[in-house]
């Protein structure tokens, strides 16, 4: 009891640790000169060994659950690295934490739950937020990058989607995820962009890829496990804040004022949102 009981309190640090972990990649992304395929490549492969020397072996039962998680996790990570790629940090990762929205429209349709008005009017200004962060990057590629950004929103809302229910263990369905990265390895082969690849830039791709894809999901893994859902996301919510902090002093990125606009309020909608959840299950009310 004891035990379960420290755990649970430590869990919101995993957390927390995860979206510090992930919020580091816009910088890492941006500084090495590789295509977003190839970094996401290496990345995937570096995670999949570290995870699996975690669990400790190869026995893994696969199920259909399993599997969903694991194109979804994968799929989610491939464009979200790409998207960092062709649009600003600040864009790339506020448009990825729109998941919420999708998983509002995943119960709807998949689970048939009635929205309530608060999920209703969150959709509302998270797309007014959408709207404003396209419209003030739309040059150099931009746009395409927020499209990839949004269509990995959506299956980084799978993970949390298809975990709640399917049962799979998130562990397990991690180590399947990085596996598929090894699909797509040998383009790393022909890419122009890692050739001439000093050991330096080795060096930095090897510590993105251990922080940003193998520690950060292993704690959120270790975090969510003793964590109710409406803390996880409220907690991983500090990702989308500090990304853009991070490309500013670091590499000073500058983002215009209509995207700037637009990620805060995507950032004040669902930190609203998820302090008017919590404090309605704390008293036990509906959300409608």
């Amino acid at each position: 009891m004891e035990r379960g009981s420290r755990q649970a309190k430590i869990a919101p640090l995993f957390l927390f640790m995860s979206a510090l972990f992930w919020s580091l990649a816009g910088v890492f992304t941006k500084t090495l000169p590789w295509d977003g395929v190839s970094l996401a490549a290496i990345r995937g492969t570096v995670a999949f060994f570290v995870c699996l020397a975690v669990l400790g072996h190869i026995n893994i039962k696969i199920t259909k659950g399993k599997l969903i998680i694991a194109v979804c996790y994968f799929t989610q990570g491939l464009l979200y690295i790409m998207a960092n790629k062709l649009t600003t940090a600040a864009n790339a990762t506020v448009l990825e934490n729109m998941s919420p929205l999708y998983i509002i429209l995943l119960n709807a349709v998949l689970m048939h739950t009635r929205p309530s008005r608060l999920e209703i009017a969150t959709c509302c200004f998270l797309m007014l937020g959408v709207s404003l962060a396209f419209a003030g990057n739309m040059a150099g590629g931009g746009a395409l990058g927020n499209v990839l950004a949004l269509i990995s929103a959506l299956f980084y809302a799978g993970v949390f989607f298809f975990s709640k229910y399917t049962g799979a263990d998130s562990l397990e369905s991690l180590v399947l995820g990085n596996l598929l990265y090894l699909l797509i390895l040998p383009y790393c082969l022909v890419s122009p962009s890692v050739y001439g690849t000093s050991p330096q830039q080795w060096a930095v791709t090897l510590v993105f890829a251990f922080l940003t894809g193998a520690v950060a999901w292993l704690c959120f893994s270790k975090g969510i496990s003793n964590t109710s859902a409406i803390q996880a996301n409220f907690i991983t919510m500090m990702e989308p804040i500090m990304a853009p902090i991070w490309t500013f002093i670091f590499l000073k990125e500058q983002i215009s004022p209509m995207s700037f606009v637009g990620c805060g309020v995507v950032i004040i909608t669902l930190i609203t949102y998820n302090i008017l959840v919590t404090r309605a299950a704390r008293r036990g009310e509906p959300t409608a």
